[in-house]
């Protein structure tokens, strides 16, 4: 696992989120948007699951550790999130699953389901006590 984690590389980057560059051109904001618009920022972590805690019923803290030099992130998710598939790399072919007819693109999994030693990616929302927006594993 961590041959793994010292070889891939991590994935530490923020968004933004806000209007677009169009409707900051206009008089007025667009129809159904907020005078007080404000641009959101996510983060996003990949790394090794290391610990996961159930802070209250029905919610997860799940601490993720990067590559060493970034620090471990804590996560905040609902049991019942999915978690996605990360997409393979080329070439990557699991033979295992061509041998058993089995894909395992259609077995969906939730944040309670995820392990300690687990490699995920994460997207969060700093500004909402770093609440999960997405998660995949890899």
């Amino acid at each position: 696992m961590h041959h793994f984690l010292t070889m891939s590389a991590i994935l530490l980057s923020s968004v933004l989120v806000g209007p677009s560059p169009q409707s900051a051109t206009r008089s007025g904001p667009p129809a159904g948007a907020s005078q007080n618009s404000v641009a959101r920022q996510l983060l996003a972590v990949r790394g090794e699951v290391v610990k996961i805690k159930a802070p209250s019923k029905g919610m997860l803290s799940i601490t993720v550790r990067p590559v060493r030099e970034y620090g471990e992130v804590t996560v905040l998710a609902r049991e019942n999130d999915l978690v996605g598939h990360a997409a393979s790399r080329a070439g990557g072919v699991d033979l295992l699953g061509l041998l058993s007819g089995d894909s395992g693109d259609d077995e969906m999994i939730t944040a309670a389901e995820l392990d300690e030693g687990d490699v995920v990616s994460v997207i969060y929302d700093p500004q909402l006590q770093n609440k999960v927006l997405e998660i995949y594993i890899h």
